[in-house]
């Protein structure tokens, strides 16, 4: 990751706080945007295509579901 998109990140999560807003929401977002790029670059790598029947779907709650579980434990 560029130290640019970490400052945003770190922005962001500064302003949501700020701003009353959960950390965990926030990052749940995150997470579904990143799910999204990635299923981007999935279908890319693909010629255009999916790999799977509900791709992006699948990688989100995927994404989600694991981001989930390392908090959970942190």
């Amino acid at each position: 990751m560029c130290l640019a998109c970490i400052l945003t990140i770190g922005g962001g999560l500064l302003i949501a706080k700020k701003l009353g807003v959960n950390d965990i929401l926030v990052i749940g977002f995150l997470t579904i945007i990143l799910s999204i790029i990635l299923d981007l670059i999935l279908r890319k790598y693909n010629c255009g295509k999916v790999f799977f029947p509900y791709q992006r779907l699948i990688i989100s709650f995927v994404s989600l579901l694991m981001i989930m579980t390392i908090f959970n434990f942190l």
